[in-house]
């Protein structure tokens, strides 16, 4: 089984990475699964199990927003 989400894309981005979901809420990533798409994001102290599918973007710490679809193994050139 190859992975779904592009590991080395995802490490080299500055961390910690801010998800923000379809809806507007935004919170903390806790971990990336790249096997599976699935990630935790910290809400407010508890762990809630969310997949890539279910993030507009991503914000890393320099606040750069990253589109979602620039995650995946397959997805848009990775800089």
């Amino acid at each position: 089984m190859s992975d779904l989400l592009c590991m080395d894309y995802i490490n080299s981005l500055p961390q910690p990475l801010i998800a923000k979901l379809f809806g507007g809420s935004e919170w903390p990533i806790y971990d990336i699964d790249v096997g599976s798409g699935l990630l935790r994001i910290d809400v407010c102290g508890l762990l809630e199990v969310k997949h890539i599918g279910d993030v507009r973007s991503f914000c890393d710490d320099c606040g750069v927003e990253h589109d979602s679809e620039t995650f995946y193994v397959d997805g848009e050139q990775h800089e």
